[in-house]
Parts: structure tokens; C-alpha cells; sequence
């Protein structure tokens, strides 16, 4: 039986923040809503369909903001994911929640599912800093929506955090990562800001009304954290995110490990069979190829042998626990050592890269250039 991850985009919020180059699309009403689920189903019904062995080991339901759904609209989701798919008996559930769009029943339908973890769009604990990135919650929010989890039973929660805003010092980064942990969430993911384009931050920056975050004040600020979080009990299990101890997100680690996913919705992707699909991110044209009984594929691609080596380098490079080398002979038929000699040489010499009889990993001066390290791979 085929065992994959399965992603579930929800391309609805309230109001898009000023930094976000996410499928996502604000204001839409609930007619608008429903009609999207609608398709979701018919899609999740063609996979099912088409892959009648294939069971879910974890399910991540993310945005947009899903929680910006109604109560209705969160059960009629819940049911066409349990209609479509095998669940694991020990699967993995993930629903992506702002907390300006959680109450006590939408958390309750969520749970009552099996949603057994929840990650909450945090960002920051500064009031001033939520409304410069556009955010629609308040850092009382915060505080009453993690509390309201917590007397339902999640016991499993990640918070994002974000660093690198604009304005933001030092001292200001150390009060949010004092703050987060006195929440003690299981599991903490940070992200530095990046100006993208098709975004209201890129529009200002265009206008020279926004400048881009110093490098070297953010490398301090990554630098503090994993010493902050480190020191307060949380693992630094990969690039960007840490977990008490057996709190990893298993969701993720199915993309690190290179290994396969199913994405639903619109813009979603998925790896399936060594392929790559990219779903169609206009509602309309998603809806429109569901409608003539088509999956709603934009772009395919074949992953060869060599382009999928590199990603299993360049993603398990992610993890700080690397590379296991048993693994990529296992799945690729070769070591590592004799695929990637040069590549890893060179970068061992330039002290990037570690080294142990088992795995290959990014030294601690790697992580902050890791993607100079993926370059190599390619």
C-alpha cells in the first residue's frame, strides 16, 4: 500500500498580509467557499479513485487560513478527507489556524475530527509588529486562542514566528522568543521575512518606501534563537524549526526525506510515482478542469534519477541530523560518497559540511549559508 502525506490548501483568508506570495484570496464569501469545497471533493474523488491503496500517514490542512472557514464549511471538509482517504491508525493532523479567526467550537469540530496538532500564525508578540506585516489578530489573541486549545486537549502545537520586520532590533527579537517559550508550545518554526513579489511589501519596496532587512542583524537574530530555544529545551531538528523532544513535525519530514505527498486544492503539488504536478491556482480554472472530470494539473515534471538524488541531498541537508547514507543507497542505488565526491569534499574543506560513518549534515557555519550548500547538488 502506498503510504504518502497528504496537503490540503485552503486558498481563503480574511485579509492578505503585506508580506504573503501565498494562493490565497481575501474576501471571498461563503458562496464562494462552498463552491471550492465542492471541487476539493470531486478532486479527492478522482485520487481516490486512482489510487485506491493509498493511505494517509499525515494530513496537513493549510492556506491561506483555514480557519476562516464557517463551522459548516470545517465539517463538510473534515468529511470529504475521511470519505477519500485511509487514515493511519497513527496518522498525523495538522490544521494551519490564525488566531483571529479560532473560537472554541471551530477548535472543538477540529479536534472532534482527529485534528491531534495545530499551528498557529503567531508572528510576532508586538503589537506593533503585527499590524506593519498586515496581520488581522492581536496578541491578546494569541494568549485566549492557546489557552482555548490547550483546555480542549491539543497537545501538540506549533506557533510561527517571524523575524528580520521592518523596525525590528535585537531586544525586541528577545522579548518574542522569551514569550513564546513562557507559552511552552511543543513545537516553534521560524521564519525570516522575505520581500517577494506580487506582494504589498514589494510594492513599497519598488517605491523605495521599504528597504530590505540587514543580513548580518538577521543572522543575529537566528544565531539568538537557536541559542535561546536550545537552552529552553527545544530541538533544532532542522533549518528553521524546533521541538521538544519527540514533537518533530512528521508532516514535514516527509518533504525533507524527499519522500511522496498527495497535494489537494488549488495550487497545491504533488509527488506521486516520480512525478511532480502543479495544480492550477486560479479558482476558476481549478474548478473549470474538476467540472469536464479532470484533475486540475498545470505543470507536470519528471523527476530523473539524477534530479532526484539531488533533491534528496538538498532536502535531507535540511534536517540537522543530515543525510543518512544507508538511505540514499537504499533509495538510489548508489552512495553518496561516490555520487556527490567532489561536492562534498569541497565543501567539507570549506568547513560547511560534516561528516560522521553514518550521515553527511551542514556544520553549524553551513546553516547559515545553506544555500550555497544546495547549489553544490545541483
Amino acid at each position: 500500500m502506498k503510504k504518502i502525506g497528504v496537503y490540503v490548501h485552503i486558498p481563503f483568508c480574511m485579509a492578505k498580509c503585506y508580506y504573503c506570495d501565498f494562493n490565497s484570496y481575501a474576501g471571498k464569501g461563503d458562496v464562494g467557499k462552498d463552491t471550492y469545497l465542492t471541487f476539493l471533493e470531486k478532486e479527492s474523488i478522482i485520487y481516490n479513485i486512482k489510487y485506491l491503496k493509498m493511505e494517509a500517514i499525515s494530513i496537513y490542512i493549510g492556506g491561506g487560513t483555514p480557519t476562516c472557514l464557517t463551522d459548516k464549511q470545517l465539517m463538510k471538509l473534515f468529511n470529504i478527507l475521511s470519505s477519500n482517504l485511509k487514515f493511519a491508525n497513527d496518522i498525523e493532523i495538522t490544521i494551519e489556524g490564525n488566531p483571529g479567526t479560532l473560537d472554541m467550537k471551530k477548535l472543538a469540530i477540529s479536534k472532534g475530527f482527529g485534528c491531534n496538532r495545530l499551528s498557529l500564525g503567531v508572528q510576532s508578540f508586538s503589537a506593533r509588529d503585527l499590524q506593519i506585516l498586515g496581520r488581522i489578530h492581536t496578541v491578546q489573541d494569541v494568549y485566549n486562542t492557546f489557552k482555548m486549545a490547550r483546555g480542549l486537549g491539543f497537545n501538540n502545537i506549533n506557533l510561527d514566528l517571524m523575524y528580520g520586520l521592518p523596525g525590528q532590533d535585537i531586544q525586541g527579537w528577545k522579548e518574542n522568543l522569551k514569550k513564546i517559550v513562557e507559552l511552552q508550545p511543543e513545537h516553534i518554526s521560524l521564519y525570516q521575512l522575505n520581500i517577494e513579489k506580487n506582494t504589498a511589501f514589494f510594492k513599497l519596496y519598488k517605491r523605495g518606501l521599504l528597504e530590505e532587512f540587514e543580513q548580518d542583524v538577521a543572522f543575529l537574530m537566528y544565531d539568538e534563537a537557536i541559542n535561546y530555544l536550545s537552552a529552553n529545551g527545544y530541538r533544532h531538528y532542522e533549518i528553521s524549526n524546533f521541538a521538544k523532544k519527540g514533537r518533530e513535525s512528521y508532516h514535514n519530514k516527509i518533504y525533507w526525506r524527499n519522500e511522496e505527498y498527495l497535494g489537494l486544492g488549488a495550487g497545491a503539488a504533488s509527488y506521486l510515482d516520480s512525478n511532480r504536478y502543479t495544480n492550477m491556482s486560479s479558482l476558476d480554472d481549478y474548478q473549470c478542469a474538476l467540472d469536464g472530470g479532470e484533475l486540475p494539473i498545470k505543470k507536470t515534471e519528471v523527476i530523473n534519477k539524477k534530479l532526484s538524488m539531488a533533491e534528496t541531498m538538498f532536502l535531507g541537508l535540511r534536517l540537522l541530523e543530515g543525510v543518512k547514507k544507508s538511505d540514499f543507497i537504499k533509495k538510489h542505488g548508489i552512495s553518496v560518497e561516490i555520487q556527490y565526491k567532489n561536492a562534498i569534499g569541497k565543501l567539507k574543506e570549506q568547513g560547511l559540511l560534516c561528516e560522521t560513518p553514518t550521515h553527511i549534515s551542514l556544520s553549524k557555519k553551513g546553516l547559515y549559508v545553506a544555500n550555497v550548500v544546495f547549489c553544490e547538488f545541483l
